[in-house]
Formats: structure tokens, C-alpha cells, sequence
């Protein structure tokens, strides 16, 4: 990958550098999540993002869309529809069932992340602050 997209993934990580640029802001967004994922789990950072005021869910499934990442972007919105329909029921199979379901739905890797980001930086540079 470039030099440029690892900028962009560097800054995007980096809470104290601004992100203000909607592909920055995207990257960020997404990184965010990605994190929490491969540390607890798709569900665990559906949950934890459901009541999040900075990066909430809609915030992540659009940030995977600026990215390109339509199939993920879906994924977000399935399991949100999930944990919607089965958080604070008390039903705790259902619950584990809805966890089941959801886990599998996210496929995505770091390099998928980093190709998303040179791609939409190839396609659309005005969306990200310069990298030099």
C-alpha cells in the first residue's frame, strides 16, 4: 500500500490530530470499530458502539460506506436491527441467539480497511487532509 494511506491510517488512530475531512473522519469511524471488534467481537462492539455519542452505529455503518465498504456498512445495520430488537428484553437466549447470528457477519481484515482507504483516496483525495 502507499505511503499516503498509511498516513491517513496513522492519523485516523490518533485522537489527538483532528479529524475533520469525511474520509479522515470515516477512517477513523472505522478503525474505532474494527478495534473493538478483534478485541471482543463483532457483537461485543455492536453493544458497546449502540450507546456511544462520539462514533454511534449509523456514524460507523456510513463511515464504511465513504470507505466503500458497502457489504460491511450492511452488516453494521443488520446486527444495530439485532441488538435493537433484543436489548433490554430480558430474554437472554434470545440474546445469545442474536449474538450467534450476528458474529459471522463480520468478514473484514486490516488490509481490506487499508485497500478501502488507497481506493477511495485514488477516487476521491479531496476527502482526506493532505498526507505530507
Amino acid at each position: 500500500m502507499s505511503s499516503a494511506s498509511d498516513a491517513i491510517w496513522n492519523r485516523a488512530v490518533d485522537f489527538d490530530v483532528a479529524a475533520t475531512l469525511a474520509g479522515d473522519l470515516a477512517a477513523r469511524r472505522v478503525l474505532t470499530f474494527h478495534g473493538m471488534v478483534q478485541n471482543g467481537g463483532f457483537w461485543y462492539a455492536i453493544e458497546v458502539h449502540s450507546t456511544d455519542d462520539e462514533f454511534p452505529l449509523n456514524a460507523i455503518a456510513d463511515g464504511y460506506r465513504t470507505l466503500g465498504l458497502e457489504a460491511t456498512a450492511e452488516a453494521v445495520d443488520r446486527a444495530t436491527s439485532e441488538y435493537d430488537e433484543t436489548a433490554g428484553i430480558g430474554d437472554d437466549e434470545a440474546w445469545g441467539e442474536a449474538e450467534e447470528r450476528v458474529n459471522g457477519e463480520y468478514r473484514i481484515e486490516d488490509e481490506d480497511i487499508l485497500a478501502a482507504i488507497e481506493r477511495t483516496l485514488a477516487q476521491e483525495p479531496e476527502l482526506f487532509a493532505p498526507t505530507d
